[in-house]
């Protein structure tokens, strides 16, 4: 057995232990790092990795703090059990909103800065007391991009009158915010109230990208607008705005404005004045439509809601509104097969090359004049080189081959830049034959005219029986020999 011998130790054995020592003090250490560096390397990292990197040594403890993201979400928040989120949703969110509590506990803490903070799980205004200490931290942390999205999971749940009302003046204290980039889901705005001690409208001056997602606005949204010097991107979808006009006066001009989209929110006048717009996204009723002198429009996507007939408006107040549109024009609208084959003058998309229509048709199966005049926007795009035309027929074709004389006739002024017409929900009905035969006799430069009897465009209906009688018709109705540029039905997918 070996003998243990206390005492002193050697010279050469103390030399050794100081050397240890030095070594150790000498090696790396994560946590010794300027907080500066610590953020970039925690920033690679997912939230939840971050934080599990408490867990490693004590010294490691606070070391996730000065992560630069805070994200609270179902998964991350309750994991594998937010799979049962309809079948215990109280659970669910009793479970989250501890959670979130705990982890802007320990964040309060410290003097981290945020570069992002997201908020996402379906929450209301009786939760105001722990939503408020959240968005109070991202405040406090100088946050620069916010998404606060508390939309409902079942649209049913959505009750406006429980929306929370989003504190915006703790982001403009003394006119210095951090905030670049801000998203609000299902909140309420209330800009009446949100008001600087001196009386100022809050300025969020570096502000460059503002969503709004079902967003219950009360005051004046222009107002706003005009205190955001930088703002390139304004999305507003699903909104309830109290004035139901959104307009911005000439005499101050959103410069920097890039994006606009526009949906669903059930204006009666959109106005503003954008002249470096590039993006427009449009979706509501037939409204007075102004946006100035945008020159560098390359995209826009209008949809007309009613179900009437949007084709005059199309003609008449889309190319005032937008006249400078180049690259891609989408348009979705419904049509009326009983209407007249009138067109009226005026204004025309100049540099448009590509557009695409969304029509449904609807009315007397047996009427053509309303589906033919669709023809009449040949004329409104005279360098046009593209043409997609997604139909849907609302009721049950009428089919016969005896086509109008004006239509199958030569037409008077004939398209110099069509090259590609594709035409998709083609059941062979009169009013689509014309259409065809119209597109085909008014151009010089058509190489092809794509014809798909089954593609249909955001509707579910799938019928053979049509589909295969729009083909039958396109084969009898279209000569291919007078026509080579002509596809038909599957052949389409071949091409």
């Amino acid at each position: 057995m070996r003998a243990v011998v206390h005492g002193k130790a050697t010279k050469s054995e103390g030399c050794a232990r100081i050397n240890l020592k030095k070594r150790r003090s000498q090696t790396f250490r994560l946590h010794r790092l300027p907080p500066d560096v610590l953020r970039v390397i925690l920033s690679q990292l997912s939230f939840k990795e971050a934080a599990r990197t408490s867990i490693v040594s004590r010294k490691w403890k606070r070391l996730w703090r000065c992560y630069p993201k805070l994200v609270l979400t179902g998964d991350m928040m309750l994991g594998s059990s937010s799979n049962a989120a309809g079948d215990h949703p109280t659970w669910n969110k009793t479970t989250f909103i501890r959670r979130a509590n705990s982890v802007v506990r320990q964040l309060s803490s410290s003097s981290a800065t945020l570069n992002k903070f997201i908020v996402k799980f379906p929450l209301l205004q009786s939760d105001a007391d722990h939503i408020d200490r959240w968005v109070s931290l991202s405040a406090a942390s100088r946050a620069r991009r916010i998404v606060l999205d508390l939309c409902p999971e079942l649209e049913k749940f959505g009750d406006k009158d429980q929306m929370y009302s989003f504190p915006l003046h703790l982001f403009s204290v003394g006119g210095n915010s951090c905030v670049k980039s801000l998203c609000l889901g299902f909140v309420s705005l209330n800009l009446l109230h949100q008001l600087s001690p001196a009386g100022n409208t809050n300025r969020l001056t570096i502000l460059k990208k503002l969503t709004l997602h079902k967003v219950s606005i009360a005051g004046d949204l222009q107002s706003l607008l005009l205190e955001c010097d930088a703002l390139e991107w304004l999305s507003l979808t699903f909104c309830s705005l109290q004035h139901r006009d959104l307009v911005v006066q000439h005499q101050q001009p959103l410069q920097r404005l890039r994006h606009l989209r526009v949906l669903h929110c059930r204006l009666q006048k959109l106005e503003l004045q954008a002249p470096n717009l590039t993006e427009f996204e449009f979706a509501n009723h037939q409204v007075p439509l102004v946006l100035g002198d945008c020159v560098n429009l390359s995209m826009a996507s209008v949809g007309l809601l009613l179900p009437s007939d949007g084709f005059d408006y199309a003609c008449t107040k889309l190319p005032v509104a937008l006249p400078h549109v180049c690259d891609r024009l989408t348009l979705s609208m419904a049509i009326r097969t009983e209407a007249p084959l009138l067109m009226k003058g005026g204004s025309v998309f100049a540099n448009l090359r590509h557009l695409i229509l969304n029509v449904d048709i609807d009315g007397c199966p047996k009427a053509s004049t309303g589906v033919l005049r669709l023809a009449c926007l040949l004329e409104l795009a005279p360098v046009l080189e593209e043409l997609e035309l997604h139909m849907y027929c609302a009721n049950t074709p009428f089919y016969t081959s005896d086509l109008d004389a004006a239509a199958t006739s030569p037409a008077a002024r004939l398209h110099e830049r069509l090259r590609t017409v594709y035409m998709t929900g083609f059941y062979g009905i009169r009013g689509q034959l014309e259409l065809a035969h119209r597109i085909l006799r008014s151009t010089v430069a058509l190489d092809r005219l794509i014809i798909d009897p089954t593609r249909k465009v955001d509707h579910n209906f799938r019928n053979q029986a049509y589909a295969g009688m729009g083909r039958t018709m396109a084969t009898l109705c279209i000569n291919k020999a007078q026509f080579p540029g002509t596809i038909h039905g599957r052949e389409a997918f071949q091409s």
